[in-house]
């Protein structure tokens, strides 16, 4: 939907559990057919919330400074092309840029 409306997508980040499992992460990559970053922290939403509040305290201006501060991410993962071709050849109906 987001590509839909023009807004260009190159990556997405996960951590916690299935960040964990490689495979996992080539999944997300190919069928989303987006780049996957996984961030260090396993505790994604914990992590948000801490940084929400250093924000409220001023420790930073914004959430964009206080994610380019805290956010670690330790790896990438590219989709690859001939996979997403398959994924998106078998389901039509799961169109990710409609």
């Amino acid at each position: 939907m987001a590509r839909s409306l023009g807004i260009i997508i190159e990556s997405t980040r996960i951590c916690g559990g299935g960040a964990k499992s490689a495979l996992w992460k080539k999944m997300i990559a190919n069928v989303l057919n987006l780049k996957v970053e996984v961030i260090a922290n396993e505790e994604g939403p914990a992590l948000g919330g801490a940084m929400l509040a250093a924000v409220s305290c001023g420790e930073y201006a914004d959430v964009a400074e206080a994610a380019g501060e805290i956010v670690k991410v330790v790896d990438t993962i590219e989709p690859e092309p001939e996979l997403t071709a398959k994924y998106e050849e078998r389901c039509g109906m799961c169109r990710y840029d409609s």
